[in-house]
């Protein structure tokens, strides 16, 4: 999977959704508004399915995409959304966190040598494994795009992305668990 198209279709996919708003806001462009809205959202469904599906072979692409997405949608965000822009800014600073596990991770040695500092209490175990910067960037991710599931008057195609991004955070996750529970398999405690 070729990840520059992937963040080039979803920054697109995301203009194309905040113009659409923009349009479907203004009187007399109503109709081109939700042309765009919609090709934004049909677009940015299609690029969530497909790093959902291969999750397995390319991990990293689900986070750099689900980071993408919300770092343009940041940039729609007027100054009076705080309360929106500081949980897109937690989320960017928390995938960004989750590369870097990613990155550690497939280092076996530099990984045992990280989870040897993190604590075996069970809340801090992801079954099992550390509850590391990726763990902790998917729960966050999916307890958001839950929360945004429950509000009400989201269109159908906008469910359908929030309910992808949340699979893509559980597949993601289950992955990665395959990841750590390889590197650490002689480590058990």
């Amino acid at each position: 999977m070729e990840k520059t198209g992937l963040l080039d279709r979803i920054t697109l996919g995301v203009e194309n959704i905040a113009d659409g708003r923009k349009g479907l806001a203004t009187i007399g462009a109503t109709e081109a508004g939700l042309a765009s809205f919609m090709s934004g959202l049909l677009s940015a469904k299609v690029v969530f399915t497909e790093v959902h599906d291969n999750v397995v072979n390319d991990i990293g692409a689900v986070v750099l995409v689900e980071h993408a997405y919300l770092t343009e949608e940041r940039r729609y965000c007027s100054d009076a959304e705080k309360s929106v822009v500081a949980s897109m800014t937690a989320g960017i600073v928390a995938f960004k966190d989750a590369l870097q596990a990613l990155e550690i991770a497939q280092d076996a040695v530099a990984y045992r040598n990280a989870e040897a500092t993190y604590s075996h209490l069970p809340e801090y175990r992801y079954k099992g494994m550390p509850k590391d910067a990726f763990h902790v960037a998917c729960l966050a991710a999916t307890t958001r795009l839950n929360n945004t599931l429950r509000t009400p008057g989201i269109n159908d195609i906008e469910r359908q992305i929030y309910d992808q991004r949340s699979k893509n955070m559980s597949a993601a996750q289950g992955a990665y668990l395959v990841i750590q529970q390889s590197v650490l398999a002689h480590d058990e405690v």
